[in-house]
């Protein structure tokens, strides 16, 4: 499947028209038409604003994953690589799903952070820790998290993870819309 289909098929999972689409993108229906269509290639930073509106991850734009996956293996797990994270988060979801929910399975070194400072976003995230120990920090308040222990918030609250234990903390991070 090439990049413009794709693209399309998620447009179209969410139910945007193509200008309901390409206002949230701040760009030209022209273009949007364009693109899903394959008359067009779009900029790094297109294709960045597209990923943002629709909830996925850039790189599932050029993903050749069947429609269908229901198992995905330790080994075969998709990377997703954020600006400012110092974590790496594999996606334990087939791609089909990522506009709805993504499950992450995270590994933090440690006494090291998730990132560098803390993050927002507009979705909503379950954190389950499956070893070690993590801090779940907001602006004005942390959570100690052990294993089997679990917090749901709103991504929109700024936050961070921190591992203040000796050993590795894994977790697993479940991100979902807000409906």
């Amino acid at each position: 499947m090439d990049i413009g289909t794709k693209i399309k098929y998620f447009r179209e999972q969410k139910g945007y028209s193509i200008r309901e689409f390409a206002k949230l993108c701040h760009l030209s229906p022209s273009l949007i038409s364009q693109v899903e269509r394959n008359i067009a290639s779009p900029s790094i930073a297109s294709l960045v604003k597209m990923a943002e509106v629709l909830n996925c991850p850039v790189g599932s734009f050029f993903e050749d994953s069947p429609n269908h996956q229901i198992v995905v293996k330790k080994n075969e797990r998709r990377k997703l690589i954020l600006p400012y994270h110092k974590v790496d988060y594999e996606l334990a979801t087939p791609s089909q799903f990522d506009g709805e929910v993504r499950v992450l399975a995270i590994t933090l070194p440690p006494k090291e952070y998730s990132s560098e400072t803390k993050v927002s976003h507009q979705n909503k995230e379950i954190c389950f820790v499956i070893a070690g120990s993590i801090q779940v920090l907001f602006e004005q308040t942390s959570y100690y998290l052990e294993v089997g222990d679990s917090i749901s918030f709103d991504s929109s609250n700024s936050h961070q993870f921190f591992n203040p234990g000796s050993n590795e903390a894994q977790f697993l991070l479940i991100v979902y819309n807000k409906c």
